[in-house]
């Protein structure tokens, strides 16, 4: 229990630490850009957080990184990289908006809880293959997850513009959901909704999974030392495949949740890279549940405010693509210092 709660404060002091050593690295590129970092800073803090339109909007841009960021932690958890979140964000999405344009079961809560899981449905059966490709014949799962991504893209793209476009809209769209199926808005003026608790209660359940319960204790075992697990009777390859299969599900859920709490369709450029930030975030995170809500904080905040700032400054919204390029600069040089510390 010791050992435990010891490892728990070191990854949360090590995300500390990246994370200040990457908004120092922030205020010297908005320092460059000639305005004062202290300054910026407090545009971005007023554009997330100045308000109570501010925070709802940031909280609610949480939804779909913190479950991105779960798809890619619970496969590492057995040693499985997900790279492919945002393929299976995409479909799951998809799956979502099929079922509400074209089936009503006439009760709201069944219609939305049917749209989610099958949108988990189909971001699961999109890590399906690349997890059998792995275990079966041992392909890299890192080049299949990756690559499904795109094939997922254009096979969206394909649909949207095709058998499944709205007829009634000049753009690449699927038919909006029926009222039914849309998650009510919480608060008037802002699209926070019930979507970002069931975000924060998968989180919970995960963090119960993987301390309480034997799969969970098992997942972890089979992605320290798998050979260890195998002499010790876990059956290696369903675990990994069982943590790619909620991995999948994890990322087809928010991108139903996208769907059900937002857009209400899918169209073209659906998501900004949702499943690519929510690598990062889960990288700084340290694949743990609790880090990555307050990582997935920080980033919709830095998204969030970065309107503000180049609102009041030169310094462009699109300064925030440069901040997360930083931090995966950052996470790598960090990782590969760790690794060699270990080895020497």
């Amino acid at each position: 229990m010791i050992g435990t709660r010891t490892l728990s404060f070191r990854k949360l002091l090590l995300s500390l630490l990246l994370v200040l050593c990457i908004l120092s690295v922030w205020a010297l590129i908005i320092w460059f850009g000639g305005e004062s970092p202290f300054k910026g800073f407090r545009y971005i803090i007023e554009g997330s957080l100045g308000n109570h339109y501010q925070f709802l909007s940031t909280l609610n841009k949480m939804v779909p990184l913190i479950l991105a960021a779960a798809a890619v932690a619970v496969p590492a958890w057995t040693g499985m990289w997900n790279i492919g979140g945002e393929g299976q964000l995409l479909l799951g999405a998809f799956g979502a908006a099929l079922v509400g344009f074209s089936i009503d079961f006439g009760v709201g809560l069944v219609n939305i809880v049917v749209a989610l899981i099958v949108s988990a449905a189909f971001g699961m059966a999109w890590a399906a293959w690349p997890a059998f490709f792995k275990i079966k014949l041992r392909m890299d799962e890192v080049v299949t997850t990756l690559m499904g991504n795109y094939i997922a893209a254009q096979l969206i793209a394909y649909l949207i513009n095709n058998p499944f476009r709205d007829p009634r809209s000049p753009l690449a769209q699927t038919p909006y959901i029926k009222s039914s199926f849309v998650i009510p808005y919480l608060f008037e003026g802002s699209q926070f909704s019930a979507t970002f608790f069931v975000a924060i209660g998968m989180v919970l359940v995960l963090f119960i999974f993987r301390k309480r319960f034997i799969t969970g204790y098992e997942f972890d075992i089979t992605g320290s030392n798998p050979v260890f697990a195998g002499l010790s009777g876990i059956r290696v390859k369903k675990t990994k495949l069982l943590s790619m299969l909620i991995g999948g599900a994890l990322a087809g859920l928010a991108g139903g949740l996208l769907v059900l709490g937002m857009t209400q369709r899918v169209m073209q450029s659906f998501s900004p890279g949702y499943g690519f930030t929510g690598l990062l975030i889960c990288l700084l995170a340290f694949n743990d549940p609790l880090l990555i809500v307050g990582i997935a904080f920080l980033f919709s905040a830095l998204q969030t405010g970065s309107v503000n700032l180049q609102l009041f400054t030169s310094v462009p919204a699109e300064i925030s693509g440069v901040l997360q390029a930083v931090m995966v600069l950052f996470v790598a040089a960090f990782k590969t210092f760790i690794v060699g510390r270990r080895e020497g």
